[in-house]
């Protein structure tokens, strides 16, 4: 976001430990589940503007912590250049694209490209929105803060990209299938390398819109859209 610089410095939050692994539970696991919870009883609830809301959270907290001073270093070496992300990010574009196109001929009965051919104008307003309205709050959330508060508990490493996909990809189940929550783990392992490699948000962003785009365009939106859950 303009004039707030999260990618690299990391917050340092004075609570113990294990109050942070109980609301990691609690934010990442319990959250969507009881979100799913309400469509069983009938309440429709729309994904977006609770993750909008958790975005705005994450970066009063931010904003809260500079203020006081409580920043520290980055939670990790930076082992890429900017220039080498930028590489790694083409080559997981490249190749992702082929692989997410073979595994959709895998699993899906419905033609691929379906969604550009009927609706051209819809799909290149979702190319457009995707990446603002979700991916760089997704990028907020799930990276930036995810990392900076975990990361005395997680490290800067395995555990971290484990723990963050995990996160990442059991958020998605609110949508009420397994293909979401699955695709979405191993793609919240590969942003959350790139974040941690790179100590830059805006370049996993880059890779997560880049990639979510192209799932959209091939016909994942049926499994990673579902209206207001509920």
């Amino acid at each position: 976001m303009p004039g707030i610089a999260i990618d690299v410095d990391q917050v340092d939050y004075p609570d113990p430990m294990g109050n942070r692994l109980l609301e990691l539970v609690a934010l990442f696991i319990a959250l969507p589940l009881g979100l799913v919870g309400l469509k069983a009883s009938g309440i429709r609830v729309s994904p977006l503007p609770v993750l909008w809301l958790a975005t705005a959270g994450c970066l009063l907290l931010f904003w809260i912590t500079r203020r006081s001073g409580t920043t520290t270093g980055p939670s990790g070496a930076r082992t890429w250049s900017r220039k080498r992300a930028l590489v790694e990010v083409a080559v997981t574009v490249l190749a992702g694209g082929p692989l997410l196109f073979l595994l959709y001929e895998l699993i899906s009965d419905q033609p691929a490209f379906t969604f550009p051919a009927n609706n051209p104008t819809v799909w290149v307003i979702v190319l457009v929105a995707y990446p603002l309205l979700s991916v760089v709050p997704q990028g907020i959330v799930f990276r930036r803060w995810f990392a900076s508060r975990y990361r005395l508990a997680l490290g800067s490493g395995a555990g971290m990209i484990v723990v963050g996909a995990i996160c990442f990809g059991f958020s998605h189940v609110i949508f009420l299938n397994l293909t979401a929550p699955l695709l979405t783990l191993v793609g919240g392992a590969i942003f959350m390398r790139t974040y941690l490699r790179s100590g830059s948000g805006w370049i996993a962003d880059l890779q997560h819109a880049l990639l979510g785009d192209i799932a959209f365009t091939i016909g994942y939106g049926q499994w990673l859209y579902a209206g207001p859950v509920g």
